[in-house]
């Protein structure tokens, strides 16, 4: 993950705890729930280690620990203030919970893991931040044991731009503001379920089962609001003079209270995969 990716979650872990992880929280529990269905192909039963790539605030490593109550589990971040807001959302779980989950900050592409460490190996929606997947899927492979399980949450090119996003930008050139193109350099979303489940076969990986998916979401106007300004696109309304960030929010205001609420619904394609290292 490249350094201003990175600097980014470190300053918007909180809005995203708040507004983002909510989102994403139903498709982590459902991988989790997948992964847990498959565990009688696992060697021993149960795993006894599991770690969560790009665990962010805790969504998926949290449920593996309500789900495996025997399982040792890792949490990596490459971001110090997502790991820190994830310590501190782990004191809601029981100190048997507690005591069986550790953190390390780490880029995903060198995971500081001997070869065959865990069991099972989950990652939700933060593979399209890197600027290449193919280093993190073999260094996944390389860390799992063999009959490991990778499970991957992940986005799929969307076909229909989601009304609220276009409203955004409509509202920003109302009020003569040019939103710059990101620097960051991404792999991106999957091009579909085929490709996806074609990038982990590449990467060592087989019975690779992939399966369309979907999040759905029902944003309110100014939670919708609250998210983009504080969080997604902090940088540039941050960037803004008072007035003009001021006259910007109130066109967005004007123009999502202008949707019909279906229209406020997030329902974008995602992907859900398990694959097994041989």
């Amino acid at each position: 993950m490249n350094r201003e990716c990175i600097d980014r979650f470190d300053r918007t872990a909180e809005g995203y705890l708040l507004w983002w992880a909510p989102v994403l929280e139903p498709a982590s529990v459902r991988l989790v729930d997948r992964v847990g269905r498959a565990d009688p192909g696992l060697p021993g039963g149960e795993p006894h280690d599991v770690i969560d790539i790009g665990c962010g605030t805790g969504n998926c490593l949290f449920e593996a620990a309500r789900h495996w109550p025997g399982a040792r589990l890792t949490g990596l971040d490459a971001s110090f203030g997502m790991l820190d807001v994830a310590r501190r959302e782990m004191d809601k779980l029981p100190e048997s919970a507690r005591a069986r989950i550790s953190f390390v900050s780490a880029d995903a592409s060198a995971i500081p893991a001997p070869d065959a460490s865990f069991d099972i190996a989950v990652t939700a929606f933060m593979l399209q931040q890197l600027p290449d997947r193919a280093p993190m899927l073999r260094e996944l492979h390389r860390v799992l044991r063999p009959g490991g399980i990778l499970a991957i949450c992940g986005w799929v090119i969307e076909k229909i731009p989601f009304a609220p996003e276009v409203e955004l930008e409509e509202a920003l050139a109302d009020t003569g503001i040019v939103h710059p193109p990101s620097k960051e350099v991404r792999s991106g979303h999957f091009a579909s379920t085929e490709s996806a489940a074609d990038e982990l076969r590449s990467a060592g990986f087989r019975r690779v089962a992939a399966q369309p998916d979907a999040l759905d979401h029902p944003w309110t106007v100014e939670d919708f609001i609250a998210y983009r300004t504080t969080t997604r696109e902090v940088d540039l309304f941050e960037s803004l003079d008072e007035p003009t960030r001021l006259r910007a929010v109130d066109a967005l205001r004007l123009r999502l209270s202008a949707l019909a609420p279906d229209k406020l619904v997030y329902r974008p394609p995602t992907v859900s995969i398990l694959a097994r290292k041989p």
